[in-house]
């Protein structure tokens, strides 16, 4: 090749370097988070050189968002979840118990970093996004946020979020351990091959459903689902079991995510108009709240409901005003437990303790009625309206200060309630699970049949897609 080619050869191998080096740096400039999501959780990450990500409904909503702004709008959170707040500490005390364990990864601690969902597919999704590539960076680095190497997620709470999240956590081979999440769509190893859980799939429970019901000699039967992943393929699932067995469905309605007065009158039109006395309700206990308080607004008595497990045991539904109406319901509940420790480390709540940890602002408030001086933490807020055909927006202040003197022994809310640990085991369980997967990872402890075609790495430099591996139910 003459000097010139080769000159010539050089100049364009340059061009073509740089070219690709300006468009490279465009492309990292431009592939990030556009905007910064409203998220709050806890994260403890120094000192760990491994965390497990967390994904709770400490609350129970976010506040609508106006239709008419033109950009991207993180949506605020109410509706403080008492229960949820319960299932995250208790994720917290686990790892802490694991870190003091000389058994299970004697020469490694677990960090942690959670985020509330605010049960709704949004903030699943937003969740999930910052898992992945974290909010001030600018291309995804396949690590936690923290910096820190990211072990899976447990979570996301509801089977519509986790199924939300399992697609996005899913293509990283991120391991994700859902521990509320039952619906039996998430069993589909073709759509959710890095999805576990310590909670039954549905296929079982409705077995059981429609055993109970033939045990009964019921055979006109209504439906009603919550509109999301949880409900749709809960009660499609129903029907063609009750089909199986030659029974009838009378009618099946949905309840809505978002509150429409339109919907809910359909739903407690089917209930009213059909001679089916027996109801199943597919749904959990948070979306089947606004049912509730249309079914007394009705006056509907003389039913019989069976219920889920993600309602029959929740302190949010078993009120004494509520009985004339659902009491007798017959459901299906997951195992109770006894966790040593866990109300001593639950009473360990105060918000003095963290001036910037406003979810604890917010429980105090919540949980004693008061506003705590000069915070800015909202207090017991409720942007709804027309909840069974009236306004339904609460204060935004209570009258009374806090003092920080109130006794949480003095509480009777769910968040101190540890005589029926259920689904809130099945957190433990779930941290428990991450937590063996990667100490068989430190000891490369593998079974037989993965010998073949798994390594071990040296940790804490790992791929998500080993924990994966090794974390078998």
């Amino acid at each position: 090749i003459s000097i010139t080619s080769r000159n010539k050869c050089l100049i364009l191998g340059l061009t073509v370097f740089l070219w690709v080096g300006v468009h490279a740096q465009s492309y990292i400039d431009t592939c990030r988070l556009l905007r910064k999501f409203n998220l709050t959780g806890y994260v403890e990450a120094e000192n760990h050189s491994k965390i497990i990500g967390g994904l709770f409904p400490i609350h129970t909503r976010t506040i609508p968002i106006n239709n008419s702004a033109t950009e991207f709008v993180s949506a605020m959170c109410e509706g403080f979840n008492f229960r949820g707040f319960r299932w995250m500490k208790t994720m917290i005390h686990t790892i802490k118990e694991i870190n003091e364990r000389k058994d299970i990864l004697p020469n490694h601690t677990l960090g942690y970093q959670i985020f509330d969902t605010c049960f709704s597919v949004s903030k699943a999704m937003e969740t999930a996004m910052t898992f992945i590539t974290g909010q001030d960076k600018n291309r995804p680095h396949f690590r936690n946020s923290t910096g820190k190497y990211l072990l899976g997620i447990i979570g996301a709470g509801g089977s519509s979020l986790s199924v939300s999240a399992a697609r996005l956590l899913g293509v990283y081979d991120i391991a994700q351990v859902g521990y509320t999440s039952s619906s039996a769509i998430l069993s589909d190893k073709l759509q959710f091959q890095s999805f576990y859980r310590s909670i039954p799939s549905d296929k079982f429970q409705i077995e059981a459903m429609v055993t109970l019901i033939i045990h009964f000699g019921w055979v006109w039967v209504g439906a009603i689902a919550s509109e999301d992943d949880y409900g749709k393929y809960g009660v499609k699932s129903f029907r063609e079991k009750m089909e199986t067995a030659n029974l009838c469905v009378a009618f099946s309605e949905t309840i809505p995510k978002v509150y429409s007065n339109e919907k809910m009158q359909k739903a407690v039109k089917a209930i009213k108009s059909s001679s089916a006395k027996v109801i199943v309700l597919y749904t959990s206990d948070i979306d089947l709240s606004p049912f509730v308080l249309e079914v007394i607004h009705h006056n509907i008595t003389h039913r019989t409901w069976i219920a889920t497990e993600a309602w029959i045991t929740s302190a949010l539904i078993a009120k004494p005003e509520y009985f004339p109406y659902f009491g007798g319901t017959i459901g299906f509940a997951i195992l109770r437990s006894v966790i040593p420790g866990l109300k001593e480390f639950l009473y360990d709540v105060h918000p003095s303790k963290d001036p910037n940890d406003v979810l604890t602002f917010e429980f105090w408030q919540t949980a004693f009625n008061c506003t705590w001086p000069n915070s800015s933490v909202p207090y017991n807020v409720d942007h709804r309206v027309n909840m069974t055909g009236k306004e339904d927006r609460l204060y935004d202040m209570s009258d009374q200060l806090c003092t920080g003197e109130e006794k949480l022994e003095d509480l009777k809310n769910t968040y101190l309630d540890t005589s029926q640990l259920r689904i809130t085991n099945n957190v433990k369980q779930a941290v428990y699970l991450m937590a063996h997967a990667l100490d068989r990872l430190s000891t490369c402890d593998l079974f037989e049949e993965q010998r073949n075609d798994t390594t071990c790495s040296r940790i804490p430099d790992f791929e998500p897609k080993e924990v994966r591996y090794l974390t078998l139910l």
